[in-house]
């Protein structure tokens, strides 16, 4: 997933990325920047406190660095001892699955609350070939949710639906504080089956004014699998000081790293074309935790390379701490170099906007507002009627087989000429 929206970001322009991806038992952000996801050499399982760091079992592995929470289409949604609705980490699964799918589930889910407020028609559902029953997801709602909180189906509804966008917003923000970061500014590029009836409501609440919703979004995974470059890493251990700096020893072991990464991904890509990325991970001595630092251009025995590392970690190192050690000196303790086939560098797809006509509907639903908690007829729109450059005001909804994007009445939704729906805040 995190490839597919790199793979997306590269296409569209786009340097900061949030990824989002929503399916049926989980929710997973990560950070894209220059279209490129962040990575990380430790990881943690089982985090007992939601989204606290430290709070899981750690593990020291390399990894693409994101969040999962257990916030899906089928995650079961009830009410606390303080009167407060909960939703996930525990899912319907698929088998029963939600109580809106009538193959016996009575929990309510993510999926049941989209059906009551009409994000998801019943009718149409995966084409046509999966009915839903709707009066069974409203009774499981109100057994759930509506009764411990003397709540009327839609609000409860709107309750689950409201929880689970705060629960995703609050891990998108959680994880950026950690990477150094914030969500605020970047584009959003939301896929899985169950991420586009939520993102924009999401976006609002992170302060994105940008959502792509790319073609193939339902099965986003699959594709970004397909589109993931052959890549190998080599890791060695080689603590080196900046104040007594060897190049030459330093420039040993990252060319035996490229060699050997060289040869493991020509090996499977003979003929592809070839990136070479070398990063070391530093600190200052004595400190117990180190940071990602990109080397810079050149070999370690050139002439200023030091100096020019230096720059690096302290840029880096202000970018995670915002400050600097005092008196503090640099130090490397591994070398990693990644060789991987090049991507494919496609210029931006979006169409000639400018000259293109509003999209025409195929129909109307009865949607609820969340802001009322009132229903309102909107248009609906067939994905695959859309030609490129057609317009779409919120608020509609545009449908397809796997997938139901719902467009709030703040944004306007372009179609790109690769089929990405293009969502952008209507003020700017």
């Amino acid at each position: 997933g995190a490839a597919f929206a790199a793979d997306i970001a590269r296409r569209h322009g786009l340097d900061t990325v949030l990824s989002f991806d929503m399916g049926g038992t989980t929710a997973k952000l990560c950070l894209v920047d220059r279209a490129t996801p962040r990575t990380s050499r430790a990881f943690e399982v089982a985090r007992v406190w939601r989204f606290r760091k430290g709070s899981g079992l750690p593990l020291r592995i390399p990894v693409i660095e994101m969040v999962e929470i257990g916030a899906g289409g089928g995650s079961l949604a009830g009410v606390d001892e303080l009167g407060r609705i909960t939703v996930g980490p525990q899912s319907a699964g698929s088998e029963p699955g939600p109580a809106a799918y009538g193959r016996g589930g009575t929990g309510a889910t993510v999926t049941d609350a989209d059906v009551v407020v009409g994000r998801i028609d019943p009718a149409t559902f995966a084409g046509g070939t999966m009915p839903l029953d709707d009066a069974a997801a409203g009774t499981a709602l109100d057994t759930a949710v509506g009764t411990p909180l003397g709540l009327g189906t839609v609000h409860a509804a709107l309750g689950v639906s409201e929880m689970v966008e705060e629960t995703m917003a609050s891990a998108a923000r959680a994880h950026a504080v950690e990477e150094g970061t914030e969500v605020e500014g970047r584009a959003m590029i939301a896929f899985g089956g169950a991420a586009p009836l939520h993102a924009l409501a999401m976006a609002d609440k992170l302060g994105i004014d940008r959502v792509l919703v790319p073609e193939g979004a339902g099965v986003g995974s699959a594709i970004g699998f397909l589109r993931a470059p052959v890549a190998y890493e080599v890791v060695r251990g080689g603590r080196a000081s900046l104040a007594e700096f060897d190049g030459a020893h330093v420039e040993a072991i990252l060319s035996r790293g490229e060699a050997e990464a060289r040869a493991i991904v020509e090996g499977a890509a003979p003929d592809a074309p070839l990136t070479v990325s070398r990063k070391a991970s530093m600190r200052y001595q004595g400190q117990g935790h180190e940071i990602e630092v990109m080397l810079p251009e050149g070999s370690a025995q050139d002439e200023g390379f030091r100096e020019r590392l230096q720059d690096a970690f302290e840029t880096a190192y202000r970018g995670v701490y915002e400050r600097l050690v005092p008196d503090g000196v640099p130090e490397c303790l591994t070398f990693s170099v990644n060789v991987a086939t090049a991507a494919d560098r496609e210029d931006t797809m979006l169409g000639a906007t400018e000259t293109a006509a509003e999209a025409a509907p195929v129909g109307e639903r009865a949607i609820v507002d969340p802001a009322t908690g009132e229903a309102m007829s909107v248009p609906v729109f067939d994905r695959t009627r859309l030609q490129t450059g057609a317009h779409i005001n919120g608020p509609a909804v545009i449908v397809e087989d796997e997938t139901t994007i719902v467009l709030p009445a703040a944004f306007r939704a372009t179609v790109c000429a690769d089929g990405t729906i293009d969502c952008r805040r209507k003020e700017n």
